[in-house]
């Protein structure tokens, strides 16, 4: 019977201790106070510092302006860029010069779509590294994501985490019961060999 029931026993205080530990994770939401002490969930007890830390590695290592900038298309960017110019300047002559005789204000559109689209698509180049330049100084994708994390209520960020790592937690459950099984063993034997 001490062979059954201390490794049941066992399997059963491992299992509820580490569904308890996950739980604590994210619970109590808010601050509760029990006697001079504080007890609140690590995930919202630290979450500020959790965003930051977050937001320092999805911007140092996943993700970042540059990387967004390589992996833009150049030239069909340019190309299409070229096309909007092109059809923004016919439209505006359609527009400004319906005086002219049909001829003229083609060969006028012509003319002038072809320039400015020339124009354009040379001073391309110039135009997406100064954009890169002013995106790289006013957007801070640490804070950006860190503001993301803050931004979420703490059951959105406890929704999201177990999501994310239901398997993964479940699995941690397991591994409490069978560990507090084997160690309910290890007990049934020693009970067994002292007495």
């Amino acid at each position: 019977m001490v062979f059954v029931l201390l490794p049941l026993i066992g399997a059963g205080i491992g299992w509820i201790t580490n569904v308890l530990a996950i739980k604590l994770l994210f619970r109590p939401l808010h601050p509760v106070r029990i006697g001079p002490f504080s007890v609140q969930g690590l995930i919202p007890k630290r979450r500020d510092q959790i965003a930051a830390n977050v937001g320092d590695v999805v911007a140092e290592r996943l993700f970042s302006v540059d990387e967004l900038a390589s992996r833009l298309d150049g030239p069909a960017l340019q190309r299409e860029v070229e096309l909007i110019v092109k059809n923004a300047v016919d439209n505006w002559c359609n527009k400004k010069m319906v005086m002219l005789p049909g001829s003229v204000r083609q060969y006028c559109n012509n003319a002038l779509r072809d320039l400015i689209a020339t124009e354009v698509a040379r001073q391309f180049p110039k135009m997406t590294e100064m954009f890169f330049t002013r995106i790289r100084d006013q957007v801070d994708v640490k804070v950006i994501v860190a503001d993301k994390i803050i931004a979420l209520s703490l059951t959105d960020v406890e929704g999201l985490v177990l999501d994310v790592a239901r398997r993964e937690l479940k699995q941690i459950e397991v591994l409490g019961a069978v560990l507090g099984f084997i160690v309910g063993l290890f007990q049934a034997l020693l009970v067994y060999f002292m007495a």
